[in-house]
């Protein structure tokens, strides 16, 4: 998403909440959180310590961490935010007059699944106090406004569902990522985080005392707004390709194969890609079976555009998810020609 022109600051990732309930387990681009939250690098504050040349309109003297973490995506955006406290079902408690019941003031995301992603990597790092440069937003005007409607968290933000449907789903918070030889010394329950202030004025300026930090933010939110990929108003490349009813129709359990390879295995062994897309369909029989990759799978998106490479596991979180149809052009090898999902399965 473009950006809403705030101020970019330093913030420990675990005192941000989600304003979600609950989030996709994979970003826009196919990437799993997990897989994401892995590729966060921990770096130094590179700002000087001996000389205080923070702007007037932020927090004075070093900062209080450890290290920085930098991302492989832009800027959290987090706005300063009272909920509205939520009941388990989504509603709204409310007083005596019956006027919403409050919760209290912290900071809270705009880019639920990104949280997700540096608060798995600061966990890891636990007792370590790590930063992450943010961008504050002051207020969200215009179309922008739409996105408080989504704070709906009925948890105050300080965990999260994950999962596409409620059968699938799990509850998650950063303390379930701890390495369990931490949180036996250091219980994240009986820690006391560092109480950080809940307007920009009152964090460290990211330009500062993290500049390598900042650069490579600045950098990245460049890239993302230049990318025509990244439009936010637009489907995503799994939502493009979702199979409607009438691609299901015929298909029986043959989409079925990569969620079962999850569980352990799956029931039709891959056939080699051995006709390429337009060949007639007897060809295939001639093909031979293999073992099932894991890794290099890519597909042709319906702009005609390479997605790609990805692991078995997953295409399979995506199959499960029902992303893949019949006619998708498909390969798992570089080498080999894009041929229909059904082909290879």
């Amino acid at each position: 998403m473009p950006s809403d022109g705030g101020r970019l600051r330093l913030l420990n990732p675990l005192n941000i909440r989600f304003s979600q309930p609950r989030i996709a387990p994979h970003f826009r681009d196919g990437h799993l959180l997990g897989e994401t939250a892995a590729a966060v690098q921990e770096q130094a504050l590179d700002g000087d310590p001996g000389t205080d040349f923070s702007p007037q309109d932020s927090a004075s003297g070093p900062p209080p961490y450890d290290s920085v973490l930098v991302p492989p995506f832009p800027s959290i955006r987090v706005i300063s935010w009272r909920p509205k406290l939520r009941r388990p079902d989504g509603e709204v408690h409310r007083d005596a007059y019956g006027d919403p019941i409050m919760g209290q003031r912290a900071w809270f995301a705009i880019d639920n699944r990104r949280l997700h992603s540096v608060q798995a990597a600061a966990a890891k790092f636990w007792p370590r106090r790590c930063c992450v440069v943010v961008e504050c937003i002051e207020e969200m005007p215009g179309e922008d406004a739409k996105e408080l409607r989504k704070f709906r968290t009925t948890t105050e933000g300080r965990s999260v569902t994950i999962g596409i449907k409620p059968s699938d789903s799990k509850g998650w918070s950063w303390a379930q990522e701890v390495p369990p030889v931490m949180a036996a010394c250091f219980s994240p329950a009986s820690c006391q985080l560092h109480a950080e202030g809940f307007y920009a004025e009152d964090l460290w300026d990211a330009e500062a005392w993290a500049p390598t930090a900042h650069a490579t933010a600045a950098s990245r939110e460049k890239d993302d707004e230049l990318s025509p990929d990244n439009e936010p108003c637009g489907p995503t490349f799994l939502q493009m390709i979702k199979p409607t009813a009438a691609q299901k129709n015929g298909v029986g359990n043959l989409l079925g194969t990569f969620a079962h390879h999850v569980h352990g295995g799956y029931p039709l062994q891959p056939r080699a890609p051995c006709v390429a897309i337009g060949s007639v369909a007897p060809a295939v029989s001639q093909c031979q079976k293999s073992a099932c990759p894991s890794s290099g799978w890519e597909y042709v998106d319906p702009k005609g555009k390479t997605q790609g490479p990805f692991t078995l596991d997953q295409m399979a979180t995506w199959q499960k998810h029902g992303f893949f149809f019949p006619t998708l052009a498909m390969r798992c090898d570089p080498a080999d020609k894009f041929v229909p999902f059904s082909v290879l399965w």
